[in-house]
């Protein structure tokens, strides 16, 4: 876009391998304000969490002077599959109509989901990271996978 005549037609996100229009991009790339709180919240169907996500987002934007955007991914069957909520709340208007995918709070209320879901995805680096466990504070981090505490470490996650 800097060149004298930039692209005029072109792809971003993907590899495009047909027309060849693909340009890179910084994946880091974020055009929300960073007083804005981005949550993701992974729960099991039928858990509470996208219930209790709803009435957050009801309350927060009801009784305070954020604005708040909630966003619900789950099965129809709903019972004992994955959910996920998507949150947005802060002091501007929220014109986001796409998912968190740069979350600055992640909650995962199964243990077991770490190693069916990439849980820590939608993490930016220092963001909050909330797991529900049956291990005490000090035994958890023993029973995490290699690869989550690498992700862990890296994104200095906290």
């Amino acid at each position: 876009m800097k060149k004298e005549v930039p692209k005029n037609h072109f792809t971003i996100g993907i590899n495009d391998d047909v027309t060849h229009t693909s340009i890179s991009y910084d994946p880091d790339f974020s055009i929300e304000p960073a007083d804005r709180t981005r949550a993701v919240f992974y729960g099991l169907g039928s858990d509470g969490t996208v219930g209790a996500n709803k009435n957050s987002i009801k309350i927060i934007g009801e009784e305070t002077d954020n604005y708040a955007q909630g966003y619900f991914v789950y099965d129809s069957r709903k019972a004992g599959s994955l959910t996920i909520s998507h949150l947005r709340f802060g002091p501007t208007p929220i014109h986001s109509t796409y998912l968190v995918n740069r979350a600055n709070f992640v909650a995962c209320h199964q243990f077991s989901f770490l190693e069916r879901y990439d849980v820590l995805k939608t993490s930016q680096p220092g963001a909050v990271f909330l797991l529900n466990s049956s291990y005490s504070a000090d035994e958890v981090w023993d029973h995490l996978s290699y690869s989550i505490q690498e992700t862990i470490i890296e994104k200095k996650l906290r």
